[in-house]
């Protein structure tokens, strides 16, 4: 059994003269387990705060256990959705938005991920990204001709390659962890999910002390304020989430 222990989060436009287009999904419980999810509209066009509504409001709809299988249909049906957006309205014909979400349940953690939102997961005294960012920086260190931190003070760092839209094709990425293969100490796994805004700070510089990565509370604060000091460069959303594993040796036979 899976129950949260302790959920975190904020989400806020670049300026308060601004509307987000960021957009997310608190944790819902679906069939023993729960999902979550952060959409970040695709600037530059109109239309990007509808599309990342959009794509939240498909994942809020899902009713029972998400499972591998289901991760095309998923990203599909939110495409349709905007697709269809796009097509009624003329000035958001190139309405994008990219999607994160996660599905964790006592058999393990799936992830739905396209766009340059990530889902970080605490491992010891780290945060270990599980996604890959759907970037033009990416496809340069996947190539092996740049490290990640060569390119950090250089532009282009956020222009995507992908994202949910009529005008696009899709691409995603789906991953599947189970459960005896996840970080869980002392029964609970530390999950991070961030929008490029917030993950942008977090990587500027990727430490805080054990007692702040362990707590989603603490860590969301200390990110917000490090976000606030140094000047948002971009809307900034994240969720924080605790879970908690039972173990299966104190479930009562009778439960079952």
């Amino acid at each position: 059994m899976t129950t949260i222990y302790s959920c975190s989060s904020f989400s806020f436009p670049k300026s308060l003269d601004t509307i987000s287009q960021d957009s997310i999904l608190l944790p819902k419980k679906l069939d023993g387990g729960y999902i979550f999810s952060v959409a970040d509209g695709v600037g530059g066009y109109n239309g990007g705060k509808e599309a990342s509504n959009l794509a939240i409001k498909e994942i809020s709809k899902l009713q029972h256990k998400v499972k591998p299988s289901d991760i095309d249909r998923i990203f599909n049906s939110i495409k349709d959705s905007i697709s269809a957006f796009s097509k009624n309205n003329e000035e958001y014909s190139s309405a994008a938005t990219t999607l994160t979400f996660g599905y964790v349940s006592n058999e393990g953690l799936l992830i739905g991920h396209s766009g340059d939102c990530r889902l970080y997961i605490k491992e010891g005294s780290k945060l270990k990204q599980y996604t890959k960012d759907h970037t033009q920086h990416q496809i340069l260190i996947d190539k092996g001709l740049f490290t990640a931190r060569q390119l950090r003070k250089l532009q282009g760092g956020n222009v995507l390659t992908t994202a949910i839209s009529s005008k696009v094709n899709l691409e995603f990425q789906s991953i599947f962890i189970k459960k005896e293969d996840l970080p869980i100490e002392n029964n609970l796994l530390t999950i991070y999910l961030m929008s490029d805004g917030a993950h942008y700070y977090w990587e500027d510089r990727p430490r805080f002390s054990l007692n702040t990565l362990n707590n989603v509370n603490r860590f969301s604060a200390s990110l917000m304020r490090r976000i606030e000091s140094k000047g948002p460069h971009d809307d900034y959303s994240l969720i924080g989430l605790n879970i908690h594993f039972e173990n299966e040796s104190t479930i009562s036979p009778d439960a079952h």
